[in-house]
């Protein structure tokens, strides 16, 4: 078998038979065939990374949502809220992920007068008597019709984020200034700024300016918080909820200065010396009153013991009951037996056994002088108790001769007193009209009563006496 060199070179080539062989060509289709491979396995590879792009991750204190065709995507109707972990959504443009931040932010907000850079570094605000200008120094008014200037800072978090990102979304960057570009192309930070300038002007307008400055200052902030939130709420009432929220008790703070001496609330500077003799004198007043109390507080321990309170309650329902029944008495009479006379009366009988009760488990000096009653009552019993007793056993002797009784106890009397060595005893005749009686001194030395019987001799009319 023979074979033709012409038919194996086409066959070689690809070409019809007759064609020569054609190496540029040859190297040429295998370029192209190893291209297209290569080609092939790149769209793979971008194919994969395309899909891979719908990977996110939600880092903790962030929220994230994924926005479909320009709408966020549900779960059951509702906003899907993603929450700390990796997650996969269709890549862009047919979803578009977002995470937000729910870390607490702050936001500056100051009404306060201009300041030189002297002033804000050393924190002395000099004295210089010149009216305020609208244009220059920003304030409140309060209340009381006084003026304050007022540096807070407002602490917000981001509750929710659906509504969040609805409305306010995309948030500047937090290095921006207040009056850049950038802070103000953002709806956040201007429109929470709005808010929360209306609910201290607000706040500050029915509030005095002392109690602003003063001891009541945590209060004015507290209020300041609950009506930015209440603000935020009637936003939401109608139809456009921001998502944010503030912590009404430590929402809103009035901030030091870094040196630590300019005031985050504070008068101007042409009454600063007004303002503070008076804020001096109601902080005097405070720490008397504080003090009075405390005094209060011990001297009622001290009567009482530490349930004084309910000592003082139940003295005080009594005197209201005894109160209404003298007034229903002067109206019905003493006796009366009128139906809420009655009442009261069954009501102040138990109230006093309450009292009683009380009364006699109660400390410190009610105490002592409870115990001390208690003794002279039974002193006092015992007393009456023992007369009753020798009363009762002389009186049948007296009602069978009152006269003899009387003589007899008379001379038993006499003789007693006669017998007593610290009874002095005088004889008195019988005919004179007036008794007198000689009260002997006290017993002194030798010498003092010899000088006293020089300066007044021993007669019986000039001696001290006592008519009877």
């Amino acid at each position: 078998m023979t074979v033709d060199p012409q038919h194996s070179v086409s066959q070689q080539t690809g070409g019809p038979p007759g064609e020569e062989f054609d190496p540029a060509s040859q190297s040429l289709a295998d370029a192209l065939r190893r291209s297209f491979r290569v080609l092939k396995v790149l769209m793979l590879v971008l194919i994969v990374l395309y899909f891979l792009s719908g990977w996110f991750s939600v880092k903790p204190n962030e929220r994230g949502i994924v926005v479909r065709f320009g709408k966020i995507v549900t779960d059951a109707g509702r906003p899907k809220v993603y929450e700390e972990g990796w997650w996969w959504s269709w890549p862009f443009p047919i979803d578009r992920w977002e995470t937000i931040s729910t870390k607490e932010r702050e936001l500056d907000l100051a009404f306060m007068l201009k300041l030189t850079d002297k002033e804000k570094a050393t924190g002395e605000i000099s004295k210089k008597f010149n009216p305020l200008s609208p244009e220059r120094d920003d304030y409140v008014v309060t209340g009381d019709v006084n003026i304050l200037h007022v540096n807070l800072k407002v602490k917000y978090q981001i509750t929710d984020v659906t509504d969040y990102v609805t409305h306010l979304y995309p948030m500047p960057d937090p290095r921006a200034t207040v009056n850049s570009v950038d802070y103000r192309r953002h709806p956040e930070y201007t429109v929470l700024r709005n808010l929360a300038r209306d609910a201290v002007i607000e706040t500050a307008a029915s509030q005095a300016a002392l109690d602003i400055r003063g001891s009541r200052q945590d209060a004015f902030l507290y209020q300041v918080a609950s009506t930015l939130n209440r603000k935020l709420d009637a936003l939401a009432d109608r139809g456009m909820p921001l998502g944010i929220h503030v912590d009404e008790n430590n929402g809103v703070i009035a901030p030091k200065s870094r040196n630590g001496t300019l005031e985050a609330i504070m008068p101007p500077r042409q009454v600063q010396d007004v303002f503070d003799n008076v804020f001096a004198a109601q902080t005097n007043k405070s720490v008397n009153i504080t003090k009075a109390r405390s005094e209060q507080q011990a001297l009622l321990v001290y009567t009482a013991g530490p349930d004084y309170p309910l000592i003082v309650d139940a003295v005080d329902q009594e005197f209201d009951l005894l109160m209404k029944i003298s007034a229903l008495e002067a109206v019905h009479g003493r006796g009366s037996d009128n139906p809420e006379l009655q009442g009261l009366r069954s009501k102040l009988k138990r109230q006093r056994d309450v009292t009683e009760s009380l009364l006699a488990d109660a400390a410190g000096l009610v105490r002592s002088i409870i115990k001390d009653a208690e003794v002279k009552r039974n002193q006092i019993i015992k007393d009456a108790t023992g007369d009753y007793n020798r009363f009762k056993a002389v009186l049948p002797e007296y009602r069978r001769d009152p006269d003899i009784f009387l003589s007899r106890l008379k001379d038993e009397t006499y003789a007693r007193s006669l017998a007593n060595d610290k009874v002095s005893k005088l004889y008195v005749p019988s005919e004179l009209k007036q008794y007198r009686l000689k009260i002997p001194p006290d017993r002194k030395t030798g010498l003092e009563e010899e000088k006293e019987k020089q300066k007044r001799p021993g007669s019986l009319t000039d001696a001290p006496i006592k008519a009877l």
